[in-house]
């Protein structure tokens, strides 16, 4: 079979095109195939709220009332905890939720009627943050690593809080 003159350009054209798209791609100028998960698809465990989560309370009848500290580093920033979050929310109208913030500080206040094992994935489910060994918030793409109390631990989200504890969640971007 013999090529027209005409057809071997036209061919020779897109052989060349398809080539320096597939070489774009590879060197991440553009992304025609995505196999990144984008924001919007990523899990996010603060959208179903831990049952401890749903209890709103107010200061009296408490078997249990104790504050652990924490810290949220993002590429070496600390990032703000809200003061009041877990007051007056639309789950817990003129009341709080079990964990809940008065300050920025980053101490947060765990109250019950009971004395019960709270892990801290009950606070982010409160706050509306994503938090477990995948990242923080909307932080995904690098490397997480939480301490407590100056040790390393990967409880994350399973972490039970406890009086006092100092926990610290570092994240660095790749």
């Amino acid at each position: 079979m013999i090529l027209q003159e005409g057809s071997w350009w036209m061919i020779f054209t897109a052989v060349c095109l398809a080539s320096l798209v597939g070489l774009l791609e590879y060197e991440g100028f553009i992304n025609l195939i995505d196999d990144t998960e984008s924001a919007a698809s990523l899990n996010n465990t603060s959208e179903e709220m831990h049952p401890l989560g749903m209890e709103c309370l107010d200061h009296e009848g408490l078997a249990m009332h104790f504050h652990p500290y924490l810290t949220i580093l993002i590429d070496g920033n600390e990032y703000s905890i809200p003061g009041n979050t877990g007051i007056d929310t639309d789950v817990c109208e003129g009341a709080m939720h079990m964990t809940h913030t008065h300050d920025e500080s980053g101490k947060i206040h765990v109250e019950s009627k009971q004395i019960e094992d709270v892990p801290l994935e009950v606070f982010f489910d409160v706050w509306g943050k994503h938090f477990d060994e995948t990242g923080i918030m909307e932080y995904r793409d690098g490397t997480i690593e939480m301490t407590v109390d100056g040790q390393i631990s990967t409880d994350y989200q399973n972490l039970i809080l406890a009086d006092g504890q100092n926990i610290v969640i570092s994240y660095t971007s790749n």
